[in-house]
C-alpha cells in the first residue's frame, strides 16, 4: 500500500512503499522539545520505502550529536522524520504528517524517564524507561494486524 503526507503547508510532498510498522509514543525530552509537545508518534521504517514527491529542496536538515538528521519543512517547519546522517538504513516518520490517519494507533510508550513531569500516561500501552531489546521484543509482539 503507497500512503502519501506532507507538510503543513504542503510544500513537501511524500510516499511511503511500506506498510506502516508497529507505532510508538516517544517522550523523550529531544522528541518534545522539538515537536513542542509531551511527546511524539512515530514508525521505524527503512529508508529505501521512503521518497520525496515534492518540495525536497525546502526540507531542511539539524544534524543531532547523536548522528542523525531531524528533517522539517523550510517554510512551516513541520517536522517529518529523522534519518541516519549515513542515510542509509531507516528514518523514524513523523505519523502526524500522513494523509491519511486510518492506521492502528500506537502500541507503546518510550523513553517514559524523560517525559514531561506533569504528563500522566492513563492508557494500558506498555512503557519502557528507554530504548533496549524489550522495546524491539514488545514492538514485534504488538503488532497490529
Amino acid at each position: 500500500m503507497v500512503r502519501s503526507g506532507r507538510c503543513l503547508c504542503g510544500e513537501v510532498r511524500y510516499e511511503l512503499d511500506a506498510d506502516l510498522p508497529p507505532l510508538v509514543n516517544c517522550h523523550c525530552q529531544y522528541c518534545r522539545r522539538a515537536h513542542g509537545a509531551a511527546f511524539v508518534t512515530i514508525g521505524w521504517l527503512p529508508r529505501s520505502s521512503f521518497r520525496f514527491t515534492a518540495g525536497e529542496e525546502s526540507v531542511k536538515r539539524y544534524t543531532t550529536g547523536g548522528g542523525y538528521h531531524r528533517c522539517f519543512c523550510g517554510l512551516c517547519g513541520t517536522r517529518l522524520l529523522n534519518s541516519e546522517t549515513s542515510e542509509t538504513g531507516f528514518i523514524s516518520l513523523i505519523v502526524s504528517t500522513l494523509d491519511d490517519d486510518s492506521h492502528p494507533g500506537p502500541v507503546l510508550h518510550l523513553n517514559v524517564e524523560s517525559k514531561a513531569p506533569w504528563q500522566t500516561i492513563s492508557d494500558e500501552l506498555p512503557q519502557h524507561q528507554s530504548f533496549s531489546p524489550e522495546v524491539i521484543t514488545d514492538l514485534k509482539r504488538l503488532r497490529k494486524p
